[in-house]
């Protein structure tokens, strides 16, 4: 063996214990908190299971009166920053759209609060009154359905 097949042979073989080092580290301080915590709020329509992405939705989060309108995706949704949420809460209310966790098209959807801590922990899919498509809950994620407004409830805006 010469000198450079060695030295290629040597490092074939550092790398991968490098790599099973720290990823070791890393899974023996599991309860660390990332610097920076997002979810994806995720919309969907409620009657064709589609992910709605012309929505501006009304967003807040903790105990701050003033909403926040990002732009969904393509996907339709959007990463929302968390780390210094106090209470540790977010609030949703569709902007475009009407809400499906009612009958009517109503602005009670402000008032309903959903916590930080388990949307990072389990997900949480909201109530679809509107049809019967309901997302399986996935970490991070919280999904929400919204149709469209009838002409009557534009006229009524």
């Amino acid at each position: 063996m010469n000198r450079r097949s060695k030295l290629f042979f040597s490092i074939r073989l550092l790398i991968p214990a490098v790599l099973l080092c720290s990823f070791r580290l890393s899974a023996q301080n599991p309860g660390q908190v990332s610097p920076h915590q997002k979810i994806a709020v995720r919309v969907v329509h409620g009657v064709t299971g589609l992910p709605e992405s012309f929505e501006f939705p009304n967003i807040w989060i903790g105990a701050s009166t003033d909403f926040r309108n990002p732009r969904l995706n393509i996907r339709g949704e959007v990463q929302i920053d968390v780390t210094e949420a106090s209470p540790r809460e977010i609030r949703f209310l569709p902007n475009w759209y009407a809400d499906c966790r009612y009958h009517a098209d109503e602005d009670t959807g402000m008032k309903v609060r959903y916590a930080i801590d388990e949307i990072l922990g389990t997900g949480v899919v909201g109530k679809n009154v509107c049809g019967w498509f309901h997302a399986k809950p996935q970490p991070g994620v919280i999904v929400l359905y919204v149709r469209h407004r009838t002409f009557l409830e534009l006229m009524a805006l």
